[in-house]
């Protein structure tokens, strides 16, 4: 009887923490071998009923958590409802803070709206003091006698008029001979260019060919023909040509017919052009 009286005067955290700490259990522990969550046990033994919004919400944890230490839970869940009816009694009873509170807003109101307007009125007042006149326009310029150069100039009587579009030059004058709205071509167009290329070599396919020529020493370059196309290329000092087909292909240097020492489909190779290294070199 005695322990009973004893729990029915305390409140509800110190009665679930005594217990816990008879049973030899930290609040891990308990959560652990209780299966309610940390959180909870924490909450209840701490009495922050506040925190939920329906304190009503703890009662199936307080139960299992109550008959988990051995206390009679019935007795444990009606402690919890009397705590938090006197507490909502209390709040009901005590209004005197959150009449204090909506004081002491108005007082900073109060002090807060004449600063909101005198503020900015200072700012003005300084940007004002600081600001400096500002400077008058410039006067106009009286115009030179010579600044009129670049105006069109007024045809006078008596003279006759050209017809066609007019073109200005800045700072030119336009030379006896040249019409003013010829095209002006490339600078580059106009530089002379070097000599023109001793060798031209041209091939006309009869059939399929593929030939590979090198022109001054460059690397060798393929091509492949085909009936009724032609190529041509440029040299200064000659060509050498390998030849796929040799029956399928006529060449022609300079304009003149290059006779070909081959038969339909033989290979020739090294055929070089003007021929001043020797014959050229046919196989298959």
């Amino acid at each position: 009887m005695g322990s009973e009286e004893g729990d029915s005067a305390s409140t509800v955290g110190p009665l679930l923490q005594g217990a816990r700490t008879a049973k030899g259990l930290t609040i891990e522990a308990a959560a652990a071998a209780s299966k309610v969550p940390l959180s909870f046990i924490r909450l209840m033994e701490q009495e922050q009923f506040h925190l939920v919004p329906d304190p009503m919400y703890l009662i199936r944890f307080l139960t299992e958590y109550a008959t988990f230490l051995g206390l009679d839970p019935k007795q444990v869940a009606a402690q919890m409802k009397d705590q938090v009816n006197a507490v909502r009694v209390s709040d009901l009873s005590h209004p005197a803070p959150s009449i204090g509170s909506r004081i002491d807003l108005r007082r900073w109101a109060l002090y807060l709206l004449p600063a909101v307007v005198v503020i900015p009125l200072i700012f003005i007042g300084l940007s004002l003091l600081s600001g400096r006149p500002s400077a008058p326009p410039p006067a106009p310029q009286p115009e030179m006698p010579g600044s009129q150069s670049a105006a069109p100039p007024t045809p006078e009587a008596g003279t006759a008029t050209l017809p066609g579009p007019q073109t200005t030059a800045v700072g030119t004058e336009q030379s006896e001979g040249v019409n003013p709205t010829s095209p002006i071509t490339d600078p580059a167009a106009q530089r002379p260019q070097g000599p023109p290329p001793r060798y031209r070599l041209k091939a006309e396919a009869k059939e399929t060919t593929w030939l590979g020529v090198s022109a001054d020493g460059a690397p060798r370059k393929g091509v492949l023909l085909r009936s009724g196309e032609t190529a041509q290329w440029s040299a200064n000092d000659g060509f050498v040509v390998t030849i796929g087909n040799s029956g399928g292909v006529a060449l022609m240097l300079n304009g003149k017919p290059i006779s070909l020492k081959g038969a339909r489909g033989q290979v020739i190779q090294n055929l070089a052009l003007p021929e001043s290294s020797g014959p050229p070199l046919a196989g298959q």
